[in-house]
């Protein structure tokens, strides 16, 4: 196969350009928003007109991925009955199956279940972990110390769940991925996440429900910060009260109209929900946009380096949240050295380096020619998505690792043991019950009125 040379298409427009035309197609293609199917020709500064217009170009469709295997073709294929076993074969033994992209209606179905079912196991074993947790604390702090650190003993329940499911998709993805080529330099390394794509990457069953759990775990995760972040509630249209409203128009004389849904900020918001929103979003688009473009195989790596280095954190936590000193200090030191090695090094230095100097190897004249592999006008479009993407998680790393830095410093100097990743000035103040919306700075009171992490 003959590769493309990027060189002869310097002139194309960037890939922000190039995104930015792409997301103006798909709103007016839309058949709800059909309206502006001749948006270019609108455009001033000649910006629409083709070929030098920065929006004059159109990124088609991924029309070259080639359909995945539905059970009915499956059964045909293989001449048989609809059974569970056929189910099982075509779940768990089929390359490329609908459960392959979570833009099938399958797959999607597939992961919306896995996340009830993840709802499910956390509403029964959440309050076990806790009163676990509750245990351990009143044996080592005496029963006063139950009394003032509820919240801790529910972040302890949470954390423990955590640490299970982080140290079993670890482990699974060890194992799973232990002799997949990317992984191992002599077998080609990172070159093989791009070079014969897609033709030569197969969606194994053993990724595609990798994939799935992984974004059951992560949408559920989006949904559980905006659960603990934000109090809904539905009231009346139309309000008396002028002070809670922007005046639209008076009704009836002295009633005004109001939005029917009220957002507050809830009394559980943590004073890290910034990070952590922004990170699941970017988490959420880089598992929903690598599995449309079956780009798995990087989607993947960028997903272990995540969860392995998260054992360490959610180990390091529940020591904390008990008091627990010297065992929080061990585990404190094996966080920096795990997020040290995976998060500012493979991550960085491996992933991101494969997207930003690599990726181009998806390019193929022959294919791409034949409608068979993606365009140099595909490939610059999605590129730029995912270096955005993935350069947003690395800054938040960098970011998290300033703020490990100091917890480092106040346990070597002053031999304690903070968290300042999560308590800010946004968090529930317990001398008044007040709360604000997160802000960025880095400590809070705590009920002994000492600084805490």
């Amino acid at each position: 196969m003959t590769n493309i040379s990027l060189e002869d298409y310097h002139h194309l427009p960037s890939g922000p350009f190039l995104l930015l035309s792409k997301i103006i197609d798909l709103a007016c293609d839309n058949p709800v928003l059909s309206a502006c199917p001749n948006w270019r020709s609108h455009l001033p500064l000649g910006l629409g007109k083709s070929p030098d217009g920065w929006l004059s170009h159109k990124v088609e469709g991924i029309d070259f991925l080639e359909p995945l295997l539905t059970y009915p073709d499956y059964l045909s294929q293989q001449q048989q009955e609809a059974s569970p076993s056929s189910l099982w074969n075509y779940s768990f033994k089929t390359d490329s199956t609908s459960l392959g992209s979570l833009d099938n209606p399958t797959a999607f179905a597939v992961m919306i279940l896995l996340t009830l079912i993840i709802r499910a196991i956390k509403r029964v074993m959440l309050p076990i972990f806790s009163a676990y947790g509750r245990k351990v604390g009143r044996a080592t702090h005496g029963p006063s110390w139950e009394k003032t650190n509820e919240e801790r003993i529910m972040k302890f329940g949470e954390y423990v769940y955590r640490l299970i499911f982080h140290s079993l998709i670890s482990a699974y993805g060890v194992w799973y991925f232990w002799d997949k080529p990317w992984w191992d330099s002599s077998k080609g390394g990172t070159k093989t996440l791009f070079d014969g794509f897609p033709h030569d990457h197969p969606v194994e069953p053993g990724m595609a429900w990798y994939y799935l759990v992984q974004a059951a775990y992560n949408f559920d995760a989006l949904v559980t910060i905006i659960e603990l972040s934000f109090v809904f509630t539905w009231r009346s249209p139309l309000t008396t009260n002028g002070k809670e409203v922007e005046k639209v128009s008076k009704v009836s004389g002295t009633m005004k109209l109001q939005s029917p849904l009220s957002i507050q900020w809830s009394p559980t918001c943590r004073g890290d929900f910034q990070e952590m929103f922004i990170h699941h979003l970017v988490t959420n688009a880089l598992v929903i946009g690598s599995s449309y473009l079956r780009l798995t195989r990087i989607g993947s790596m960028v997903f272990l380096v995540h969860d392995i280095s998260d054992v360490p954190i959610d180990a390091s936590k529940l020591a904390n949240f008990v008091k627990w000193k010297k065992t929080t200090a061990v585990c404190f030191i094996l966080l920096l050295v795990a997020w040290i090695g995976a998060r500012l090094g493979i991550f960085p230095f491996y992933i991101y380096r494969a997207v930003l100097f690599e990726s181009h190897l998806v390019l193929n004249a022959e294919t791409a020619v034949a409608g068979t592999g993606p365009t140099v006008l595909q490939y610059y479009c999605y590129k730029f998505l995912f270096v955005v993407l993935i350069g947003m998680l690395l800054l938040l790393h960098v970011a998290w690792f300033i703020i490990l830095m100091k917890i480092f410093f106040v346990l070597v100097f002053k031999g304690e043991t903070q968290d300042l990743s999560e308590h800010k000035d946004g968090e529930k103040d317990h001398h008044n019950g007040m709360t604000s919306p997160p802000t960025s700075s880095s400590t809070t009171s705590t009920s002994n009125g000492k600084k805490e992490q």
